[in-house]
């Protein structure tokens, strides 16, 4: 057993959003997420398998879903998404990074 923290390390190249592995398993992966002024491209919907349970540990963001609701999330909002419920990253900070802890089952 190896012992991490989930505000240490994070990568000085945020060029693109970062999806790194903590826990993978047969139903299950827990990710962190960092984002920095990163958005879903327009018209790109995320469509997935599993559901989706995400908490915002810093900064700020918005989802928005295909039926046209918006969700602003702040520091320890956390949203449960049903598999197959299209979404996408409408905005993320800009000033800091955005970490997420994403649950998929």
């Amino acid at each position: 057993m190896e012992k991490h923290n989930i505000f240490e390390a994070l990568p000085q190249d945020l060029t693109q959003e970062v999806f790194e592995p903590l826990v993978t398993g047969s139903n299950l992966l827990i990710e962190r997420i960092i984002s920095k002024a990163h958005v879903t491209p327009a018209g790109q919907w995320y469509n997935q398998q599993r559901s989706e349970w995400v908490m915002l540990l810093q900064g700020a963001a918005k989802l928005e879903f295909e039926d046209g609701k918006e969700v602003d999330l702040k520091l320890g909002d956390h949203l449960n998404i049903p598999a197959h419920v299209r979404h996408r990253v409408a905005w993320t900070s800009e000033e800091e990074e955005t970490i997420w802890l994403a649950v998929h089952y």
